[in-house]
Formats: C-alpha cells, structure tokens, sequence
C-alpha cells in the first residue's frame, strides 16, 4: 500500500507556495504509511491511501472552526475524518483518510516553546491520528494518543533532520 500526502497551500504575492516545504518530503509520506499500517491493519486491503494536508491563513481556518465545530475563533489544526465513510470504498479505489488543516501563524502562537519543524510536525501527527480514529476527550484516550503522537512526531523529525 501507498500513502499519498496531497498538500495545498495559498501562494503569496510573488506567487510562490505557501506550504511549509519539509512537507513535500517524500520520506513524510513512509512514516505515515508506516504508522497507518500499524494503527489501522484494514488498510491493508488497499493498494493506496491518501491524505490532504492543507495551509492556511488564520482567518480561513477561524470559519472552518466557526462552521465545523461551533467555535469563532482561530486555532492551530483541524482533522476532517473520512474512514467511516470509505469504509464501503470498492476494491482498486484508494482509502481516503481524510484533511488536515494546518494554520501555521496559530501553530506558532500556541506552541512558541517549540521549534517551526517540531511544531508542525507535531501539528502532522496529531491530526494523523485523528483521522485514525484516536481522540483525547477522555483522559485514558489523552493518554494514548499523546504518546503515539509524540512517537510519531519524534520519527517525522528524524526524517526530516
């Protein structure tokens, strides 16, 4: 099976992509599929998997919040599960995952003890295992999904370094 990364990005004024370039790392996509074999083992029935990962600036990512989860103001990552909804998906079609919104301004405002790289990457695999179906709404679900997140994490700055 192969995970694809699909990224998109608003460009700014020169028309240059706004996407954080650590991201278009073919090696981001390995670690990924790695873990989504590990966490979710029906994926294997799939030849291919994807994933969206988009940038965005924090008034885009504010009405997203606002109109997804009931919450008018900007934050860091939102995760848009779609694994309940392929799970029907017929044979040969790819297992799509889901969205990852990122707005990298937010990401650096709540998270200023960290690095640009281990903040977005942290950002990366705590979406991830949203779209895997983790959850942090309880503090035994807290738990696990911190420590595979920070496992996650820690392997996508090492590919990355």
């Amino acid at each position: 099976m192969k995970l694809s990364v699909t990224i998109d990005a608003p460009d700014d004024s020169d028309g240059n992509s706004k996407a954080n370039p650590d991201f278009n790392d073919p090696r981001i996509s390995e670690v990924l599929e790695e873990y989504l074999r590990e966490i979710f083992p029906a994926s294997k029935k799939y030849d291919a998997a994807e994933v969206s990962l988009t940038f965005m600036p924090p008034e885009e990512i504010r009405a997203l919040n606002r109109d997804y989860r009931d919450v008018d103001e900007a934050t860091d990552v939102l995760s848009f599960p779609m694994i309940d909804e392929t799970a029907g998906m017929p044979e040969g079609m790819p297992l799509m995952l889901g969205d990852i919104v990122i707005c990298p301004e937010e990401v650096s405002r709540l998270h200023p003890e960290l690095s640009e790289r281990e903040a977005m990457c942290l950002m990366v695999a705590h979406s991830f295992l949203h779209l895997l179906g983790y959850d942090h709404d309880t503090e035994e679900k807290e738990s696990a999904m911190w420590t595979k997140q920070d496992e996650i994490s820690r392997r996508l700055l090492e590919v990355l370094d």
